[in-house]
């Protein structure tokens, strides 16, 4: 991403999509979308000739992280919103969400913000805000940007930032993502934990000793994988929430490591999202 296209994303992001309503949405294709059609005109269209974009050392490009589910916390939010425009996004956020997602943010409940179907939109909304701050206080980093990522939902806030989807598109993904994420969450009981300091034999090991547990419980075929890799010697366990709870205690009781289980159960990632019917 070009300094030219970055701000220029940007401020499509901000522009008539983000006063766009779900209602609004464009309807899909009458027909079926053919991928290598799509795959194939996209390719042409970058065939054409491009100017040479001249190499700078890394010391003067950023990168855009976006942050996932898990991250949420109430009151947050708050210290954004003296920025330009943020409150507008929230506006925004309101009409395509239905409800008051600003108040949720600021003054929870905590066990309400932390649902999936709230706590996604909630981060999605508050990461381009903090964008928004970003620009504000440090415009380089925006204008220096050469990539952008996101863990999970984050990826939305990512394409959105990169231009590649307007805001409001972006939000109503979400809002369906997590909506059948919470679904899928309600219908199985199951969490996620994130474990620190084990090498990966361990953590195959701790699965298979899961799953057997599971079963000696009455569990029909159950689910305990390493559902993310998150950084060396850390992943993230998904699967039935019985297990994970033990799993939990067996790991501060050892002291082999670090875990935590999110308050907000539901195994987001893995065999067991794919209830919702989303590859996550």
């Amino acid at each position: 991403m070009s300094v030219r296209v970055a701000r220029a994303a940007w401020a499509r992001g901000w522009g008539a999509g983000c006063r766009r309503g779900a209602a609004d949405l464009p309807p899909p294709p009458p027909r079926a979308v053919d991928v290598a059609e799509l795959l194939r005109d996209a390719t042409a269209a970058e065939e054409g000739p491009r100017e040479a974009a001249a190499r700078r050392p890394p010391g003067q490009c950023s990168v855009l992280l976006f942050p996932g589910q898990g991250s949420q916390v109430v009151g947050m939010g708050r210290g954004l919103l003296r920025y330009p425009r943020v409150r507008e996004l929230y506006a925004a956020a309101r009409s395509v969400l239905g409800y008051d997602l600003l108040e949720l943010s600021l003054h929870g409940p905590r066990e309400a913000l932390d649902r999936t179907a709230h706590c996604q939109p909630a981060v999605f909304v508050a990461s381009l805000a903090a964008v928004e701050k970003l620009h504000h206080l440090q415009p380089a980093v925006i204008e220096n940007c050469v990539a952008a990522a996101g863990f999970s939902v984050g990826e939305f806030a990512a394409l959105v930032f990169a231009g590649a989807m307007e805001f409001s598109e972006g939000l109503y993904a979400v809002k369906v993502r997590a909506e059948a994420m919470q679904e899928a969450s309600e219908a199985v009981p199951s969490g996620m934990l994130s474990v620190l300091g084990q090498p990966q034999s361990k953590f195959t090991f701790a699965c298979l000793e899961a799953r057997e547990h599971c079963k000696t419980l009455g569990i029909e075929n159950p689910v305990c994988e390493v559902a993310n890799y998150l950084f060396p010697d850390c992943r993230v366990i998904s699967g039935h929430l019985e297990r994970e709870t033990q799993q939990e205690r067996e790991h501060r009781r050892s002291g082999r490591g670090r875990s935590s289980l999110p308050a907000e159960q539901g195994a987001r990632h893995g065999a067991r999202s794919q209830d919702a019917g989303i590859m996550t």
